[in-house]
């Protein structure tokens, strides 16, 4: 894959940046992702004060054919209006879910929850103990718009440091 290490597109940073950018394609709102074993169920509605929740199932599969489509042709122009708390973040979906799956990966985290809150998002997950990998705890944390912001920005400065290069004649 272009742009992505082999056996990276399988991680919740390029499999979730994939899913925002499948959400960025159309104006929605009142999100709720659950990972299921061979991909993700999407809730969401089109319209704020209307309830009209719309169900779609998600396989791995398309999420990678995604991240192939995004790296191969990327989108240009305006993205549409997204209502909720996505209105306060110009960037749409895709940074978001993409900074998030990083954080994800980092902990180990499997059996995903996010849903949309009114003034945030909360997000559910299972992790091994660090002292105990075989043991497994669940955590739910409800992250506020600042804590999204903060999540936003130590992406943006993660992704904009040089990788180190290293000198493969270096003894």
């Amino acid at each position: 894959m272009a742009g992505a290490e082999a056996g990276r597109e399988q991680t919740y940073q390029w499999q979730l940046r994939a899913l925002g950018a499948y959400l960025d394609a159309t104006p929605c709102c009142r999100i709720s992702v659950t990972e299921v074993p061979d991909g993700f169920i999407l809730r969401l509605q089109r319209a704020l004060h209307k309830l009209e929740p719309r169900v779609e199932y998600l396989k791995r599969e398309a999420l990678v054919e995604q991240l192939q489509q995004l790296f191969t042709h990327p989108k240009s122009g305006k993205r549409p209006y997204h209502q909720g708390i996505w209105a306060a973040f110009p960037n749409g979906h895709q940074d978001f879910f993409r900074a998030l799956g990083y954080e994800l990966d980092e902990v180990s985290a499997r059996g995903i929850l996010v849903d949309e809150l009114e003034d945030g998002i909360a997000v559910t997950y299972t992790y091994p103990e660090p002292e105990k990998p075989e043991r497994w705890k669940k955590r739910m944390i409800k992250l506020g718009m600042s804590d999204i912001e903060t999540i936003l920005n130590t992406a943006f400065e993660r992704r904009r440091k040089p990788a180190p290069t290293v000198d493969p004649f270096a003894r």
